[in-house]
């Protein structure tokens, strides 16, 4: 009878994530979009393309540091070289955060104030940055489940006036482990966590798959 509900369990565990595989999808939306109305389940990328845009389109962009204050550096550099590898695939030319940081030295400017950030644009002929954020961010490990989310806005921007060419944001989240449906299967359940906890390729991953849905949403102007 006790084996009898643990296959039941299981089997109701199965459909459920069943149905909720079906659920999943990637859903591009505007981003004045209600936050309402996004699917349970789904994976959501607000994004908007101005005007300005299409009317002078850029030739060149350069990748700012984060606008966060305090963040970790090597989550700073996963963030900018994958953000300035997948630019260069719409833009023609992207001054990424090695040539960006070289600059800054040789010219001592710092990019984060806008006279500043407008006098590289001039001297590197490069007229518009791209501006982002840390917009949401979790490494929760609870034993028998650990579950990861990352977030970024990203905004295109005019270094002359600071207008607002594009601007994107997205979240994603994976997770591993889960509710043990009996005391044999309560080691296996904490060892998934535990393994997906400190697996270190799961973080760039998921900045890849971020930065790329971003990206999508961007014009290609090469």
């Amino acid at each position: 009878m006790v084996v009898k509900r643990i296959w039941l369990s299981a089997i109701s565990l199965l459909l459920v994530a069943g149905v909720l595989s079906a659920c999943m999808q990637t859903n591009y939306r505007s981003m004045d979009a209600n936050a309402e109305i996004a699917t349970p389940f789904s994976r959501d990328i607000f994004y908007q393309v101005a005007d300005a845009f299409h009317a002078d389109p850029p030739e060149c962009v350069f990748v700012l540091s984060a606008t966060n204050a305090n963040m970790p550096l090597e989550l700073t550099a996963l963030i900018e070289q994958a953000l300035a590898l997948r630019l260069g695939q719409k833009i023609s030319r992207v001054i990424g955060p090695r040539e960006r940081r070289a600059a800054e030295r040789i010219l001592a400017l710092d990019t984060r104030n806008e006279v500043d950030r407008r006098y590289l644009a001039r001297a590197e002929q490069c007229p518009t940055y791209l501006e982002w954020r840390l917009k949401d961010f979790d490494d929760s490990h609870f034993f028998v489940w650990s579950r990861k989310q990352i977030g970024l806005e990203v905004r295109l921007a005019r270094s002359a006036d600071d207008a607002i060419l594009w601007r994107a944001a997205h979240t994603t989240s994976r997770s591993d482990g889960g509710l043990p449906l009996s005391l044999m299967s309560l080691p296996l359940a904490a060892a998934e966590a535990t393994i997906f906890n400190q697996d270190t390729d799961q973080l760039p991953s998921m900045i890849g798959d971020v930065v790329r849905r971003l990206v999508v949403t961007l014009p290609d102007v090469r």
